[in-house]
């Protein structure tokens, strides 16, 4: 069976290439596969596919079935960013018990005999008792090594969830190892314009104008205050360039709206265009000031 090689596609209407589905139709109908597939659904419907992040998917799936303990089977070489899954976790009323892959601290040759060095192993069955012995009834799997991840979900006996898978080459954006698949600053440079999109002051005047009577439009200064002494724009947003990934999203929350960037330097603004294009605000303008 290949359905990517279908030209059919009947399967995605009520007419498909073969029916098997009374041999499991009856399954949905049990307690428990029916508390997981409405906790999808809500994930998703009423057009709400695409506007949460995988995290925020995993907190409200939680929330659903009053899950507040979770397990985190995460990989020692990803220990600062399981910190700051605990803390978010934590912020959203979960107690999660976090299992490093080192755990009990078994040493590589033991576990394989073909190995002589007295290097730490990762130990994904000690991760997998611990979490069994915990009672949680979910756990998050981030960035374990291929193989370790297999052997620790066969042995888990609760749901469990990836968050993160390790690629170390892409920056654990796996997808970008597809052929045809672009990171967001190739699809950037891919389709950029040949020149900045540099408004004149008439321009920028009548922008703002007819901002004020849409609410359309953001005014974002990048200049270091020291520079932009003097020389503010009513409503402009001040937020220096090397700030901005901090305070990028609580600054700007409306993608859909305009955004003219007010900068004295081509290269910073043409680095603040390029940072927010690939954060995906499609109508950025320049103001030289």
């Amino acid at each position: 069976m290949d359905c990517t090689k279908c030209s059919y596609k009947g399967c995605r209407t009520s007419d498909p290439c073969s029916d098997q589905s009374e041999s499991y139709l009856a399954q949905y109908s049990r307690t428990d596969i029916q508390a997981r597939t409405q906790a999808a659904s809500q994930l998703i419907d009423n057009g709400r596919a695409g506007s949460l992040t995988r995290l925020e998917e995993i907190i409200e799936y939680c929330a659903l079935h009053d899950d507040d303990r979770v397990g985190v089977a995460y990989c020692y070489g990803l220990e600062k960013e399981a910190e700051l899954l605990r803390e978010r976790l934590v912020s959203a009323g979960i107690r999660p018990i976090m299992v490093s892959c080192t755990v009990d601290g078994i040493w590589e040759s033991q576990i394989d005999p073909g190995k002589s060095c007295e290097t730490v192993s990762c130990n994904p069955l000690g991760q997998a008792n611990r979490l069994n012995a915990s009672g949680v009834g979910l756990t998050i799997l981030m960035g374990l090594c291929l193989g370790h991840d297999i052997l620790l979900q066969k042995h888990l006996k609760m749901d469990f969830t990836t968050f993160v898978v390790k690629d170390r080459v892409t920056g654990h954006h796996p997808l970008i190892g597809l052929p045809g698949i672009r990171s967001r600053e190739d699809r950037f440079l891919k389709n950029q314009t040949v020149r900045l999109n540099i408004l004149t002051k008439s321009e920028l005047l009548a922008m703002r104008e007819d901002s004020l009577l849409s609410g359309g439009l953001y005014l974002l200064d990048i200049r270091a205050s020291w520079e932009a002494d003097g020389d503010d724009w009513p409503g402009a947003i001040r937020c220096p360039l090397s700030e901005l990934p901090d305070r990028v999203e609580d600054l700007l929350p409306a993608h859909s709206k305009d955004i003219v960037l007010f900068g004295d330097d081509r290269l910073e603004t043409g680095f603040a265009v390029m940072y927010l294009a690939m954060k995906d605000y499609p109508s950025v303008k320049v103001f030289q000031a």
